[in-house]
């Protein structure tokens, strides 16, 4: 068997480490994660794991040419926490290095209703992304999450999110959501099926939910902590204004993945029920 090398970009986060670890499920890749510092713990403990680790940055072009050398695939995933700006800067840099680097399939994380002009500033830098991948002819796939199951894990973010969707999202809408357990799942299926994913884009979740319905779940699997949530319209409106327009986005648009087909292709997409029930006994949960 051939063992072909797949590069993965936020390894220790998220997005990156589902896709780390089904792509290891899938047993024929080889996985080498991209660290600022492979010295450190985190990117030691993959290394234990038998994973690749090398030194790169995306602020380093020359570093993430180097690194992504001789691979046949980039996962590329940005996090807009240090602003938008920054994060398009880098994701360009990564598609321009992978370009460089004869990369055959890229893979690039983007979200829900970045080609619908929401207005949500962390979905516009991500379109800038897409389009820059689409303009220099990288072959790519790009994967659109809904919002993530994940997201409820912690009490105190709990608290504030079921805050935002009953201030902004009407009662009988529902929000579309996704495990990125799940996500790591759909990269996996397109690097070993790319002839089914290159050159395409896909919305992507598992399940779609009223604030009711989300609420209902977390009680039924004993999740109190952040419940019930009344908080001040006060504390809600100092939320970065990103934050408040994306839940707002939530209420009048929202996102639109075609579930029955992705349940087609990929029938095992968890519910909310069993990602709640795969989170029992993790401390968080409570």
């Amino acid at each position: 068997m051939t063992f072909r090398t797949v590069v993965v970009l936020g390894a220790t986060g998220q997005q990156g480490g589902a896709v780390i670890r089904s792509l290891w499920m899938e047993s024929h890749w080889r996985i080498r994660a991209l660290s600022r510092k492979p010295s450190s713990n985190v990117a030691q403990q993959l290394a234990a794991n038998g994973i690749e680790v090398v030194a790169a940055d995306m602020d380093d072009y020359a570093s993430l040419r180097s690194a992504f050398a001789g691979a046949h695939g980039v996962f590329s995933v940005q996090g807009s926490e240090q602003g938008t700006e920054l994060e398009t800067r880098r994701g360009i840099a990564v598609a321009d290095a992978a370009l460089a680097a004869g990369v055959e399939h890229f893979i690039y994380a983007s979200v829900g209703g970045a080609d619908r002009r929401s207005g949500v500033a962390h979905f516009e830098s991500k379109w800038l992304i897409e389009e820059h991948i689409r303009s220099i002819g990288l072959p790519a796939s790009i994967v659109r999450p809904a919002f993530f199951m994940d997201n409820f894990s912690k009490p105190v973010p709990r608290t504030m999110l079921l805050a935002l969707l009953s201030s902004y999202v009407p009662k009988t809408k529902p929000l579309q959501m996704i495990a990125t357990a799940d996500i790591g799942n759909w990269v996996a299926q397109a690097f070993t099926h790319p002839g089914e994913f290159l050159g395409k884009s896909e919305e992507i979740a598992g399940v779609e939910l009223t604030r009711a319905q989300i609420v209902a779940a977390l009680k039924g699997h004993g999740w109190s902590a952040g419940l019930p949530f009344p908080l001040p319209r006060l504390l809600l409106r100092s939320l970065p204004h990103d934050v408040r327009k994306m839940f707002e986005w939530f209420g009048e648009a929202g996102y639109l993945a075609n579930i029955p087909a992705l349940l087609a292709r990929q029938p095992d997409m968890r519910t909310f029920d069993k990602w709640l029930i795969e989170q029992r006994g993790r401390p968080s949960g409570t």
